[in-house]
């Protein structure tokens, strides 16, 4: 079974970059039914850069498109993309990671088991900026906390379907961080039937210019409002609807400790009032039995440690 799947890459200063991406994605075992490229604002070659690569490949087979989107962010550019998109399925793709040869291979052979299936996910290795590589943990028998905590749903990670995205909004917020990661749990809330692939088949590169940049402080508030807003969606919805994928209590606790690791990064940061002042207000009205975990959250994290959740996620 092959359904039509639909790659939408947004691109912004990317004309040394984007063409790795592209080819891994037109060199797939199996086709997609089309790639959009959607440009936004770039101020180097990159649309002329595609705008040959598209020439160099209409024999593809596929249907090579390239938009442009004046409205700066990923989210607008992301959402032109989906509203130009006519295959069932659309995968989100960075422009400067690459796919796995047989990604759109493996998602077909989900789809033919799991027909019904409104999101298809798998492993992502991420390579740092040091050299170093790591994969994220996947845990897609518990996609709210892998989200939550691990961004499960991260672009490069899955496949959805058009029409279950749409239902969920869309790429809706004007978001200049961590717009995958309000999204997901929008997605999330709305119930999916997930199908886990369990493989790495998406590389992604870390860059020194990125959305997210390389440190937390230079976007202080941004990644805060992110948060704020999430719990304004989580409010919003009944609670038998939020049931379905986790109780409204538990989302807002996971929802502090990000926040509380947030406040150990400014720490690390050397910003040090911002610190302060984050894990001031989560632990706002919080019981001591709560304070110390999410304390303790802060100061292992703080100290330059990872993987704190591993600790306590028992007590949260």
């Amino acid at each position: 079974m092959k359904t039509g799947i639909s790659v939408i890459v947004p691109v912004w200063n990317r004309a040394n970059l984007i063409k790795r991406c592209l080819d891994s994605i037109l060199n797939q075992s199996e086709k997609p039914e089309e790639i959009i490229v959607v440009d936004n604002n770039s101020t180097d070659k990159t649309a002329s850069v595609v705008e040959e690569w598209i020439n160099e490949n209409q024999d593809s087979g596929i249907s090579l498109k390239l938009l442009k989107e004046e409205k700066a962010g990923a989210c607008f550019a992301r959402q032109k993309g989906l509203e130009n998109a006519t295959g069932e399925y659309v995968i989100f793709f960075d422009s400067d990671d690459e796919m796995k040869s047989t990604l759109i291979e493996n998602v077909n052979e989900a789809l033919a088991k799991s027909p019904e299936s409104d999101i298809v996910c798998w492993k992502c290795r991420i390579h740092l900026l040091d050299g170093g590589k790591r994969i994220p943990p996947f845990m897609a028998d518990k996609p709210l906390e892998a989200h939550l905590i691990h961004t499960l749903l991260r672009p490069q990670g899955h496949a959805v379907r058009k029409d279950f995205l749409n239902n969920a909004g869309g790429w809706k917020k004007p978001a200049k961080v961590w717009d995958d990661f309000e999204l997901g749990l929008r997605l999330l809330l709305n119930n999916p039937k997930i199908t886990p692939i369990n493989k790495v088949l998406a590389e992604i590169y870390a860059q020194e210019v990125s959305i997210t940049g390389t440190d937390f402080s230079s976007k202080e508030g941004e990644w805060e409002e992110i948060l704020w807003e999430m719990e304004r969606v989580v409010a919003d919805r009944d609670d038998a609807n939020v049931s379905k994928v986790g109780s409204k209590k538990r989302i807002a606790k996971i929802l502090d400790y990000r926040k509380a690791i947030l406040a150990a990064h400014y720490y690390r940061e050397r910003n040090k009032a911002s610190s302060k002042k984050l894990m001031k207000e989560v632990l706002k009205d919080k019981s001591i039995y709560q304070s110390l975990v999410l304390r303790f959250s802060y100061y292992y994290t703080r100290s330059g440690f990872r993987g704190a959740w591993r600790i306590v996620s028992w007590f949260i």
